[in-house]
């Protein structure tokens, strides 16, 4: 339902964000990692409602990063987008996927790194779509 979609791709990530702040404040070192995903850039006419939560998360994790950059500039907060992950969820959905294996090393790799914001996989190429050409990349994403 829509409530449960934006409770799960909303809600939850800034109650947790909210929850875990006071603790990481306590440390001399922290990161809250949000996972969004290239619909958040440009949007799926299929999944409105999965499109908008994902953009409210990015947007939240950005705000979120300006108050900790002033605040707690030892918590990190970083935004991880990848492409379609070859899911039971995903399945009979899209081609080119990346394995949750290859996503999980990914990410690994980016929070080692300490990227505030990292594109995964054909995302790279979404990222740099939409500055040169954004009509096609929207085309290309909204019947996808």
């Amino acid at each position: 339902t829509l409530a449960q979609e934006l409770a799960l791709n909303l809600e939850a990530p800034i109650a947790l964000a909210a929850g875990l702040l006071p603790l990481l404040a306590q440390h001399p070192r922290g990161a809250i990692i949000n996972i969004t995903t290239a619909l958040a850039l440009a949007p799926k006419k299929s999944a409105p409602v999965y499109c908008a939560s994902k953009a409210g998360l990015r947007n939240f994790t950005r705000a979120l990063r300006y108050q900790t950059e002033a605040a707690a500039p030892h918590i990190q907060v970083q935004e991880i987008i990848p492409p379609l992950v070859a899911t039971r969820m995903t399945a009979g959905r899209g081609t080119g996927k990346m394995t949750p294996e290859a996503v999980a090393t990914a990410i690994i790799r980016v929070i080692e790194r300490g990227d505030s914001e990292h594109y995964i996989g054909k995302t790279r190429l979404l990222k740099w779509l939409l500055r040169l050409a954004p009509g096609v990349a929207y085309r290309i994403l909204k019947d996808g």
